[in-house]
């Protein structure tokens, strides 16, 4: 299985002259198609040329833009004539502050990447279903798959009731030093097929402690996700970017708190010491049954795991 990795995929940039270089990098239209061709894969500057027709000399010139400004780094690997530069994305996102919410210094976590298929525990009712990025997981609506321990590439899952509930390793993290806890995952109801408004009110647990229920609008199929495979003609499209925010005031999804539970009593709740608990959960007799898809990355609008942020203390 796929295990989770610490990934500093994120900046946090002040609008202030030391964020320049990082403004400028993306101020040109050639820069903006190299980063457009490295989020697919990683490209030798060869490669990059040929596909956006510009020189070798050109495109060297960009990556060095683009490597100052921290957004691409390139390493070298052996090719038939010797070694080639291969570039790559550093990071996978950026988010800029205005008003500096985060203090008088960035404010540092560790993130921890959590694939969909990667839950140790799991109670399902068919109607279910997991796809890979090229085909059906086993049979649909059969959930003795959802126990298959070579589901690691699973990228979609659907279920109409039941829990998923994911270990977060926290090895190298220092639980005292925690400020806040963010978890960002891609989801919506389910629906044979789709439908937009089918509300399914799905309850979030952390160390076994409830942190809230968010109520799906509907299962959404209306157009191709983003990075939904073309073959994928089943329905369910791509889903809702939500974040749970665990803080000392609260639970949040978004702007909303959900849950009045603190932070330092639902870490205390573990009862594992170097593994923390999430589960999703969709009941039967809930108000509204709807079901759940949770997408990770290939499927969806967003080409990611379920995202576990730990903020560290101000």
């Amino acid at each position: 299985m796929r295990m989770a990795v610490f990934s500093p995929e994120v900046v946090y940039l002040n609008v202030e002259e030391s964020s320049l270089p990082f403004f400028q990098a993306l101020a040109s239209k050639a820069r903006m198609d190299i980063i457009s061709l490295l989020k697919v894969k990683e490209m030798s500057i060869k490669e990059m040329g040929e596909t956006l027709q510009l020189s070798s000399a050109i495109v060297t010139k960009h990556i060095q833009i683009l490597e100052e400004a921290g957004i691409v780094e390139a390493h070298l690997v052996s090719g038939k004539r010797g070694l080639k530069k291969m570039c790559r994305l550093k990071i996978n996102e950026a988010q800029i502050i205005f008003d500096n919410n985060y203090g008088m210094k960035n404010r540092s976590f560790y993130q921890v990447d959590i694939p969909i298929s990667a839950y140790d525990q799991c109670e399902v009712t068919a109607p279910c279903g997991m796809a890979e990025a090229e085909r059906i997981f086993g049979h649909i609506d059969d959930a003795r798959y959802f126990h298959a321990p070579n589901r690691n590439r699973v990228c979609l899952l659907w279920l109409s009731s039941g829990y998923l509930e994911y270990p977060i390793p926290v090895f190298d993290v220092d639980l005292e030093d925690v400020g806040e806890v963010e978890i960002t995952l891609e989801i919506c109801s389910e629906f044979p097929g789709y439908n937009a408004v089918h509300p399914s009110d799905i309850d979030f647990f952390f160390n076994g402690k409830a942190i809230g229920t968010w109520t799906s609008p509907g299962d959404f199929g209306d157009r191709k996700g983003k990075y939904t495979p073309s073959w994928w003609t089943l329905g369910s499209e791509y889903g809702l970017k939500k974040t749970l925010r665990l803080t000392e005031t609260g639970v949040y999804m978004e702007q909303e708190r959900i849950a009045d539970i603190r932070l330092s009593d639902l870490l205390k709740a573990r009862e594992e010491k170097d593994v923390l608990r999430f589960r999703i959960e969709s009941r039967a007799d809930a108000k509204h049954p709807g079901g759940l898809n949770l997408f990770g990355r290939q499927f969806g609008d967003y080409d990611q795991d379920i995202q576990v942020r730990f903020l560290r203390k101000e």
